[in-house]
C-alpha cells in the first residue's frame, strides 16, 4: 500500500486525503445509512395504514353486527367477495341492503351508529397515522445513524492519534 504525503504550510508532513475526501468509515457509514434507509423504507411502505384497511375493517364491522340478529349471515361468504360486493355497490347502500334484508330496523341504529362513527373517526386520523408513522421512522433513521457517525468519527480521531 502507498502513503502519500504533503507537507502543509507549517512544514508539517500528513497523510493526503483521497481526492473525494471521504474516509474510509465515512464510506462505510454511508452505505450502512443508505442500506438501513432502504429498509425503513420498505417497512414503512408494508406497515403504513391505507384507505381499504378502513374500509375493510368498517365491512368486517358491519357483517359481525349483522350476526348479531341472524348468526347464519355472510356463512359460506368469503370475506373479500363481501368487501368487494360493498365496494362496488357503495357502502351506504349496500348498508341499507344488508338491513333490509336481514330485517335490521331501528333497532339496530346504535349499533350501527357506532360502526359509523368508528369509521369517521379512523377515516379522519388516518393522514395522522401515516404522518406519525413518518416521523417515527425518521427518529429511527436519524438517531442510530448520527450515533453511528459520531462513534465513526471518535474512532478516526483516536486512530489518528489526536489529543
Amino acid at each position: 500500500m502507498n502513503v502519500v504525503l504533503h507537507k502543509n504550510g507549517s512544514d508539517i508532513w500528513s497523510r493526503a486525503q483521497s481526492g473525494h475526501g471521504l474516509k474510509s468509515w465515512q464510506r462505510l457509514w454511508l452505505v450502512t445509512g443508505g442500506t438501513y434507509l432502504l429498509m425503513l423504507v420498505a417497512t414503512g411502505w408494508l406497515l403504513m395504514p391505507e384507505r381499504r384497511q378502513v374500509d375493510k375493517a368498517m365491512v368486517f364491522a358491519v357483517t359481525e353486527e349483522v350476526r348479531r340478529y341472524d348468526g347464519l349471515a355472510f356463512v359460506g361468504d368469503s370475506p373479500e367477495k363481501v368487501f368487494e360486493t360493498a365496494r362496488t355497490q357503495g357502502y351506504a347502500p349496500w348498508i341499507a341492503r344488508i338491513r333490509k334484508t336481514y330485517n335490521i330496523g331501528r333497532v339496530g341504529d346504535d349499533g350501527f351508529g357506532k360502526i359509523e362513527r368508528d369509521y369517521r373517526q379512523a377515516i379522519e386520523t388516518l393522514t395522522s397515522k401515516r404522518l406519525k408513522l413518518s416521523g417515527r421512522l425518521c427518529v429511527a433513521w436519524v438517531v442510530p445513524m448520527g450515533f453511528l457517525y459520531a462513534a465513526g468519527g471518535l474512532i478516526g480521531w483516536i486512530r489518528q492519534g489526536k489529543s
